[in-house]
């Protein structure tokens, strides 16, 4: 079983574990039989059988709603009547208003709970939630509390005046309050679901801490950043579990094994059934994982076959061009030649017989008109050789000017073939650079796991950031004002500190590759 994990795949995998919800479900090790009678079968209807707590009737939730309202409303008044008393009373004699001043004071102070208290409400229902708004209000009770017990003396001296006085405005409130759970339940509005609950922070302020971070971070909701804090854990104390075993020397799945898990597994919240369950979540989460990687791989091969197919194909049609247009050529300067060839023939024949005409003519008659024949044979042979030899030449300029062109065509093919090579070749790079940033983003993942778990200080997790800078780029490479980007500070001489930490950081052995990081192998050992 690997060690690390992995983001939920966006893909369904070939084998899909039925959803385990928080782990809410048994460890059964029995199978349901499936019944031989199928429900149309039965002569008898079906009565709907209880599935958990009897739901209230609806006349007693209307009944019990009208009453909360009215006993609310009651509860206000009388609480807002006694406290502009008292307001008016504690603005005027203790802190020093006019008798008008304090009844406004009085007035302002109700005011701003209720209208604190109502546009929270209403912010909720447009799910603009403002957590500021409650605050606000329960800070601007408590000092009406203060307000009103001190209407009457010093608190030391009468407390249970005090108390008596400040009673009704933390009613108000909690009842308000009360009404307010009701409409973010009724209409599940969001107003709840992104903060976190107060007890959190007194019964765990520390991972609390780092739950708030995660979610302002990551822009994370409190139920998302919780059910990854508690999945996170779980598959830690997994590990310890299995590190328990081998050193006990006990085998994975035994009797004498499982029995640990409940123990283990109880600070999370596990039940029983559910630590025993764990075991076979663990085994399909690690087929599914193992099946992704595969099928990864799979279609990663079959990618690289397609691209290697098309560029043969691609070689072999320019072979095959290339081949047709050399045949083309070669035709063409036959068919030239030949041409060529039985022109010269034809003018020698004519010129062959022109010469024995004027011979014949000359050896049966010689006089001057013999002489003249022969002269103007010898001229019409030199002309029809010179008009040979221009054709020869016109033939000549024809065919190459037709190499020239193929020869063309053949350097423009060429320089396709080479621009679908260099695109394929650009392909092939896009892809490597793509694997080699999820490898990088796997390896910075699994570098930001290992400084969760060792609780690392802000300042060691930027000297790891500019660390993991350096061992991209190198020393020389990375500036100061990248440094300083990178961590978001200003000052020089703290990303310079920054930098010097990090160097020595790699000297000392840290390589996020391979998961090496020499101050948490300390505090672990520590």
């Amino acid at each position: 079983m690997t060690t690390t994990i992995e983001p939920p795949a966006k893909a369904p995998a070939p084998y899909e574990p039925d959803p385990v919800p928080a782990f809410r479900e048994a460890a059964s090790g029995t199978r349901p039989i499936p019944s031989g009678t199928s429900p149309e079968a039965s002569g008898t209807p079906v009565e709907d059988e209880p599935t958990g707590t009897p739901e209230v009737s609806r006349k007693v939730k209307v009944a019990l709603g009208i009453a909360a309202v009215v006993g609310g409303c009651v509860m206000g008044a009388i609480g807002f009547y006694l406290s502009f008393g008292n307001l008016s009373k504690a603005g005027h004699t203790v802190f020093g208003f006019s008798v008008d001043d304090g009844k406004f004071f009085a007035i302002g102070v109700d005011v701003a709970i209720v209208t604190c208290l109502l546009l929270d409400l209403f912010m909720a229902t447009i799910r603009t939630s403002w957590p500021l708004l409650r605050f606000l209000a329960h800070v601007m009770t408590v000092a009406s509390v203060y307000f009103n017990a001190a209407a009457f003396g010093s608190i030391k001296d009468h407390p249970d005046k005090a108390l008596s006085h400040g009673l009704m405005p933390v009613l108000f409130v909690i009842g308000v309050e009360a009404g307010r759970r009701i409409l973010v339940h009724q209409a599940a509005l969001p107003a709840d679901h992104d903060t976190i609950p107060g007890h959190r922070w007194l019964l765990a302020a520390r991972p609390t801490w780092r739950i708030f971070k995660q979610m302002k971070l990551w822009d994370e909701g409190y139920a998302e950043a919780m059910g990854r804090l508690r999945e996170r854990a779980i598959f830690d104390a997994w590990n310890e579990y299995k590190a328990d075993l081998a050193k006990a020397g006990l085998e994975e799945g035994s009797e004498a094994a499982l029995a640990r898990l409940p123990k283990k597994l109880e600070p999370f919240g596990l039940t029983v059934d559910e630590a025993l369950a764990l075991p076979d979540r663990m085994a399909r989460e690690e087929l599914r994982r193992q099946q992704e990687a595969e099928r990864r791989a799979r279609d990663l091969e079959l990618e690289r076959e397609r691209a290697e197919h098309q560029a043969e194909k691609e070689r072999l049609a320019h072979r095959k061009e290339m081949a047709s247009l050399t045949a083309d050529l070669s035709a063409t300067e036959g068919v030239a030649g030949a041409q060529a060839r039985g022109a010269v023939a034809e003018a020698e024949a004519r010129a062959d017989a022109q010469a024995r005409a004027a011979s014949a003519l000359s050896e049966a008659v010689e006089s001057e008109e013999a002489a003249e024949a022969k002269k103007r044979a010898a001229e019409a042979k030199a002309r029809a050789v010179e008009a040979e030899a221009r054709a020869a030449e016109a033939n000549a300029q024809k065919m190459a000017a037709l190499a020239k062109t193929e020869t063309d065509k053949a350097k423009a093919l060429e320089g396709i073939h080479r621009a679908a090579e260099a695109e394929a070749g650009a392909a092939e790079a896009q892809k490597r650079a793509a694997e080699a940033r999820e490898a990088a983003a796997q390896i910075l993942r699994r570098a930001v796991e290992a400084e969760d778990a060792a609780n690392f200080t802000p300042r060691q997790r930027r000297v790891r950031i500019v660390a993991r800078m350096i061992l991209a780029k190198s020393p020389e490479d990375v500036t100061l004002d990248e440094v300083a980007t990178a961590i978001g500070v200003t000052s020089g001489s703290t990303a310079s500190t920054t930098k010097a930490d990090a160097v020595a950081l790699i000297e000392a052995g840290y390589d996020p590759a391979r998961g090496y990081d020499p101050e948490a192998a300390s505090r672990t050992a520590a």
